[in-house]
């Protein structure tokens, strides 16, 4: 074999392992606003995302060592089909951790046995958000946390109907530091610029199939009915900012589709909170 052949061969061998590298990642995000309470400088969230009852090697471990002081799960921690329980296990295991938040993905609300699933949640020792606002405080400071339903419909202007309508449910007070999870990245454009500084989301599996630079290029067939496109997605991975509102996208750590994740790490995110 030539040089040339043997070089791309090793090229290619070692371009497969890097994009079929499944270990945890764990990705670090500072956010400062002036918005945010002294009390709370330094405040550590753990987000998870889109877990499908899978098995993720190291998942606790990591959340542990980051040491969080709430953790957040933005939907589809189990899917729509078989046990949900590895899902409640590990919510009973990250509210030793920390308190936990968590709201519905689509793969959770198509469930036949939805509000069994919610129940043995909360029975976990978790919050769950549905269409509702709640007060995290530190001493006599205070921030808002918001978590809304899956809107799922077939059809794109009643998926967009449905956000709304969870949205219009919440008690937002824009001169506070008021935190949104919500399962669909995809529908940033219609949930922004309504008062939340932060938005944390997933649902996107981070393109699943992403280049070595890191754009996504494929939608989850579920993100169909709302203005996305099977190809390169608009939103599908990282940070992305509109007129002081911040949405972090998680791209998720299990994989619910036959075709596998490439360049495209299992991830949970840190996010630390400071005041300017």
């Amino acid at each position: 074999m030539g040089f040339i052949k043997k070089l791309a061969l090793t090229a290619g061998i070692a371009l497969a392992v890097k994009g079929l590298d499944m270990r945890l990642e764990v990705v670090h995000y500072r956010l400062s606003s002036k918005k945010l309470p002294k009390e709370f400088d330094g405040l550590r969230i753990m987000q998870l995302s889109d877990y499908h009852s899978d098995t993720v090697p190291g998942l606790l471990e990591a959340v542990r060592s980051e040491e969080p002081d709430l953790i957040f799960t933005t939907g589809d921690m189990a899917d729509d089909k078989g046990s949900y329980l590895p899902a409640v296990r590990l919510f009973r295991q990250l509210a030793e951790i920390a308190p936990v938040f968590a709201i519905s993905g689509n793969h959770e609300v198509w469930r036949n046995d939805y509000e069994e699933f919610v129940s043995d949640v909360i029975s976990a020792g978790v919050t769950v958000l549905r269409d509702e606002t709640v007060i995290i405080s530190c001493g006599d400071a205070e921030i808002t946390l918001s978590g809304i339903e899956d809107p799922f419909s077939r059809d794109g202007l009643t998926m967009k109907r449905n956000v709304r309508a969870s949205l219009d449910r919440l008690s937002i007070d824009k001169s506070m530091y008021n935190i949104l999870l919500f399962h669909r990245a995809n529908m940033f454009d219609t949930i922004r610029g309504r008062g939340f500084d932060l938005i944390l989301a997933g649902h996107m599996h981070g393109g699943q199939f992403r280049l070595p630079t890191g754009r996504g290029l494929v939608s989850p067939k579920s993100s169909m009915g709302s203005d996305n496109t099977l190809l390169f997605p608009k939103y599908f991975g990282g940070r992305y900012e509109h007129n002081g509102t911040t949405m972090l996208v998680n791209r998720g750590l299990g994989n619910p589709m036959v075709i596998p994740r490439l360049f495209n790490r299992p991830e949970v995110t840190l996010i630390t909170l400071h005041c300017k």
